[in-house]
């Protein structure tokens, strides 16, 4: 395979929380940590964990990366991977080995409502993709705008999200090998965890859960659930669209114009390897999220002075897995901007509903675009009008 087919493999292979405080009535193997996130929502009881997360054997790509020291030589790589010159270079993936008996300590909250009347048995479990780390869910900005937790807070939802592993508290590693696989396990074991109710504040086990995604988050929350379909009762997918038609690795790529993240903000991702990149400045993060004129400029630099770092081998396996959703016969729900520039290139009429419907036919399925929005939503303006069909969509199919 060739650097170019890698690419393509990673965005073409799609064919088919109120600063709530601890709790003492948390399960006593539960490891509450004091409250890190700069905002949590006024109406809610929030806690904050180091959840260990055991995974007894999983199955990952093997890659032979150059490790770059600097950005010219990562800049030459991406050259080389983006054009034609990629025929005359061998493939950075070098097989598939079995990672045995590991185990990953991964940061996250979980906010519940205070007014336990109004309160549903059901939780969110929501994992966050390239970009910003949990706070994409739980915004400090304007956070009657923009932050999903508070919104969900306020319907009587209960919202579980966390840190991908590599990304803010979590456990570090390497991001020549830190890919969708190991992510996609340690969702899986989240599910299961959420459910026991170990690491819900006083919620104690939910009666029916909810996984939901963004982006990267979100084709680890679709694979998971396509590969394991009684982990969750409900499935929404952010940021997300199955129609290869729309989908331009090598674009991607030369618009993010990447940077060692470690060197573009040592103080930020100084404990991170030359394998974890960024995109070059807030403006190309516009390009690629955002939709003109509809985002406030303010907006657009809360979410940029927060983001995280990605790993390069995510980046090139975004799309590895079985994407035949068929076995899950809950809800799901598939929902990006109208003119989401990254899955759709600028215009996602047309183009979006299959072969979505045929991947969740046996679901409940709803496609939905969020007209004046592209990639990421949930900063654009009526970010709460997006927030409403998710949680009508949740109300309406019992959870």
């Amino acid at each position: 395979m060739l650097y170019r087919s890698l690419l393509f493999f990673a965005l073409a292979n799609a064919v088919f929380a109120h600063a709530g405080k601890s709790k003492d009535s948390a399960p006593t193997s539960a490891k509450i940590v004091p409250l890190t996130q700069d905002y949590y929502p006024p109406t809610a009881d929030c806690w904050e964990y180091r959840v260990p997360v055991h995974l007894a054997s999983v199955e990952v790509t093997s890659f032979a990366f150059p490790e770059w020291t600097d950005d010219y030589q990562l800049q030459d790589f991406l050259a080389t991977a983006t054009t034609r010159a990629s025929a005359d270079f061998p493939s950075v993936v070098t097989g598939m080995e079995n990672l045995t008996d590991v185990e990953y300590i991964i940061s996250a909250s979980f906010c519940t409502p205070k007014n336990t009347t109004s309160r549903k048995k059901s939780i969110i479990l929501a994992t966050h993709g390239i970009g910003l780390p949990r706070s994409h869910w739980n915004s400090a900005y304007e956070p009657e705008k923009y932050n999903f937790v508070q919104y969900a807070i306020n319907q009587g939802y209960s919202v579980w999200f966390y840190d991908r592993l590599g990304t803010g508290k979590s456990d570090k590693v390497s991001g020549f090998t830190n890919q969708l696989r190991l992510q996609k396990a340690i969702l899986v074991e989240l599910a299961s965890i959420v459910k026991s109710g170990a690491y819900n504040g006083d919620f104690g086990k939910p009666d029916k859960l909810a996984v939901m995604g963004f982006s990267f988050g979100s084709f680890i929350t679709h694979f998971a659930v396509a590969e394991n379909p009684g982990i969750a009762d409900a499935a929404i997918l952010t940021g997300i669209n199955y129609n290869t038609t729309g989908l331009n690795a090598n674009g991607l790529v030369r618009s993010f114009v990447p940077r060692i993240a470690s060197l573009q903000s040592p103080a930020r991702f100084g404990d991170l390897d030359p394998g974890y990149v960024t995109w070059v400045d807030r403006i190309t993060y516009i390009n690629t999220y955002f939709k003109y004129p509809n985002y406030d400029v303010p907006a657009t630099s809360y979410s940029e002075a927060n983001k995280a770092a990605f790993a390069i081998a995510e980046f090139l396996t975004i799309t590895d897995g079985t994407f035949d959703a068929s076995g899950f016969t809950g809800a799901a729900l598939a929902i990006t901007g109208e003119t989401d520039y990254i899955i759709c290139d600028g215009e996602c009429q047309g183009i979006f509903e299959e072969p979505a419907r045929t991947v969740w036919k046996n679901a409940k399925f709803t496609p939905y675009l969020h007209p004046g929005a592209s990639h990421n939503f949930n900063f654009h303006h009526n970010a709460t009008g997006a927030y409403g069909v998710i949680t009508n969509f949740l109300d309406a199919n019992g959870l």
